[in-house]
């Protein structure tokens, strides 16, 4: 489910990204550059900098704020407040809305969304459980929730601070779940039953995942456009493949719905929120936070439809082994 959720992350911040790569109005604007250029000089070039972080708060220190951002910061409610009282619509900053820093984190609510994100793939402990070993997926779903969990572990990282590499991370590892999730789809429809069929799967993905990441990384500029565009074409055949492979089963398996109705609901709260970005309620609850707010209690019905899933593979596999031994006796006779 993540998978889904993952990739329209990746594909609007990217199209904001891309279009506000150089410069947003509020950064760009002459009242902020010069409350910024006059903050650094009275401020920020008589101390060093362990002297700024010896008088600072600890909230400014344990996620390393420097003087000169803190002035970045200051100065953007200064321009805020210049922008209203010129009856102008909220500006943004470097492609981010203003927010309010609470314990220094730098997008407070989406820091608390994307943790409450990671909680619903506990459900693997349910999953294990209630799912036998051998049963088809039981692995496959096991190291996708590892792959999940590593990806909201950096998506709360980015927003609690948002550095180059934290960016990329969060990009990286949100793009690693939509293609780990195509790849259990693959495995799905191919079956598990021979040892070639996830390996046929997985090698072209994984060469694909580590190439997509060598470019990016390795660029001077992040690509957001090339970013856009890979996000687009492995996310639309993956949920496509997902609606189709759902609609396929729904009449002789009832509990499939669950996972239709997890990509149904995913895509109606990214029309609704996404799609209709606005500056950030009370300074810290904008649309792609409240877009989070959303989307975790789906994942509980993700893993609702995995282990009901499995548990209908595994009485398969167990009709394939009662029927196999009868089927061979009655041939001896």
């Amino acid at each position: 489910m993540d998978g889904f959720i993952q990739i329209w992350a990746i594909l609007l911040i990217a199209f904001d990204k891309f279009l506000l790569a150089s410069a947003s109005v509020g950064d760009s604007s002459y009242v902020h550059r010069r409350c910024v250029d006059n903050c650094v000089v009275r401020k920020c070039t008589r101390i060093s900098d362990d002297e700024f972080r010896r008088i600072a708060p600890f909230y400014i220190n344990w996620l390393y704020w420097t003087c000169p951002e803190d002035c970045e910061y200051r100065c953007m409610w200064r321009t805020v407040e210049a922008h209203k009282n010129d009856s102008n619509p909220v500006p943004q900053f470097h492609g981010k809305w203003p927010f309010v820093r609470v314990l220094g984190m730098q997008e407070p609510a989406s820091v608390i969304f994307s943790i409450l994100n990671f909680i619903p793939h506990l459900c693997i402990f349910k999953f294990r459980r209630l799912v036998p070993s051998s049963a088809p997926m039981f692995y496959v779903w096991h190291l996708y929730c590892l792959v999940c969990m590593n990806g909201w572990i950096w998506s709360t990282i980015f927003h609690l601070r948002d550095f180059p590499f934290t960016e990329k991370m969060d990009y990286f590892c949100g793009f690693s779940i939509v293609i780990y999730q195509f790849y259990a789809l693959l495995v799905r429809v191919l079956g598990t039953n021979k040892f070639w069929k996830p390996l046929i799967c997985g090698v072209p993905l994984l060469a694909f995942f580590v190439y997509h990441v060598n470019y990016l990384a390795n660029r001077h500029r992040f690509d957001y456009g090339y970013n856009m565009k890979a996000s687009i074409s492995v996310g639309a055949v993956n949920s496509l493949g997902w609606i189709v492979w759902c609609l396929s089963k729904r009449k002789n398996h009832p509990y499939v719905r669950n996972c239709l109705i997890s990509v149904l609901l995913v895509a109606i709260s990214t029309t609704v929120f996404e799609l209709g970005d606005f500056p950030p309620i009370w300074w810290i609850f904008d649309a792609h936070s409240l877009w989070h707010a959303t989307t975790w209690p789906v994942t509980f019905l993700w893993y609702q439809f995995l282990i009901d899933d499995c548990l209908h593979l595994s009485k398969l596999e167990q009709t394939k082994l009662e029927v196999k031994p009868a089927t061979e006796e009655k041939k001896k006779q």
